[in-house]
């Protein structure tokens, strides 16, 4: 936590993430020092510690912004439409998200996947949340009659498609042509799907 002899200035807490996230996008969080941000933030060392109580504090908070980014991606991508399009819009949005940070800077990717403890805390509850909202779709899915989860409830078919889907993260995905992974992400939203999709309940012949 910043420390409590001053109170926090947004200015100057938006100033140091703006110097930090340009360094670290260049040089990467483990080159980057706090007197580097501090020099390109143009302010004293002591100035970033009324704010940050270290540079694992600004790592995270950069993190956590870029996670955030990624899933209001997938929110904006499922907003309308059919559940089962809906849901395959979320799950590609995701892709592109990813792909737009990568595209950031040589380092740009160490604050969405790293083995910093910060970096690795922020994808966690990105993950959770992720987990949430995957849930959300389908529980509204089989409500609707528009999806069938069969004996499974519907945070548990989220995990089941989150868990086919991690496949499709950093640091595989950017060793990859971005078109073939789109490419398959929507094979992998339309194998999954069909076995969700409510099937019309067929009428009996009579004898």
């Amino acid at each position: 936590m910043p420390s409590t002899d001053k109170p926090s200035d947004p200015a100057r807490r938006a100033q140091i993430l703006a110097a930090a996230e340009k360094l670290f996008r260049h040089y990467g969080p483990q080159k980057t020092t706090i007197n580097d941000i501090a020099r390109e933030a143009e302010i004293g060392v002591g100035s970033v510690y009324l704010e940050f109580c270290s540079k694992e504090e600004i790592v995270g908070e950069l993190a956590s912004r870029r996670h955030d980014r990624v899933l209001s991606a997938m929110r904006a991508a499922a907003s309308k439409g059919k559940i089962a399009d809906r849901l395959s819009a979320a799950l590609e949005a995701r892709v592109e998200a990813l792909f737009a940070l990568s595209a950031e800077g040589a380092h740009a990717c160490d604050l969405v996947l790293c083995s910093k403890t910060s970096v690795k805390t922020a994808y966690g509850r990105f993950r959770n949340e992720e987990l949430g909202f995957v849930a959300e779709l389908l529980a509204e899915g089989e409500k609707s009659g528009e999806l069938e989860l069969a004996d499974s409830d519907a945070g548990e078919t989220a995990e089941l498609i989150q868990r086919a889907f991690a496949t499709f993260s950093p640091p595989w995905i950017f060793e990859q042509d971005r078109r073939q992974v789109l490419r398959k992400v929507r094979a992998m939203s339309k194998l999954l799907l069909v076995g969700l999709l409510a099937r019309p309940v067929q009428r009996r012949q009579r004898p």
